[in-house]
């Protein structure tokens, strides 16, 4: 009988020991994944503002500071990369690469609506040669695309093409 009840105990030893282990392995796994994702969703929110703001804005000078913001985001502009730093080996550090920024929508989208935003208020606001370069910059990035971005940037050239009507009021 008391052989049973030290092998019970040690078995009721081994198994909390065992319950113990995988409790701090899900921990430390789970706090670090809740870390990464409150990051990646900053990140993203960042970009989301940045877009409304352009998509809202009537000042040109904010709608051309946000359109430089999502194109270094998109890549199409200078990027200023954060580099990931992790100490390795010299052999192993040629092997990893930078992990890619990835969002949950298109960037290249924002960029257009926000290019053609902007080449709209340029246009308003009388800078043909600014609104030109901007419904030109969609047109380029969509090269392969006959997409709604293209089809209005060109539809905004036309009326570049047929001159800026100007009208006085007089009271």
């Amino acid at each position: 009988m008391m052989k049973s009840t030290v092998k019970a105990k040690e078995c009721l030893a081994h198994g909390l020991l065992g319950v113990g282990m995988v409790i701090l392995v899900a921990g430390c796994t789970s706090g670090l994944s809740t870390k990464v994702t409150e990051s990646a969703n900053s990140g993203f929110m960042s970009l989301w503002n940045t877009y409304a703001d352009c998509k809202s804005t009537s000042d040109l000078g904010q709608a051309v500071s946000d359109l430089e913001q999502l194109r270094s985001a998109s890549g199409e502009g200078p990027v200023a990369h954060e580099g990931f730093v992790l100490p390795l080996p010299t052999r192993l550090e040629r092997l990893v690469s930078n992990p890619a920024s990835r969002v949950a929508v298109d960037v290249e989208a924002m960029v257009s609506a926000c290019a053609l935003h902007a080449g709209e208020l340029a246009l308003d606001q009388g800078d043909i040669d600014s609104a030109r370069d901007f419904f030109v910059s969609v047109i380029t990035l969509h090269k392969e695309e006959n997409s709604y971005y293209v089809l209005k940037a060109k539809t905004l050239l036309g009326r570049l093409g047929h001159g800026v009507n100007v009208s006085f009021n007089t009271r």
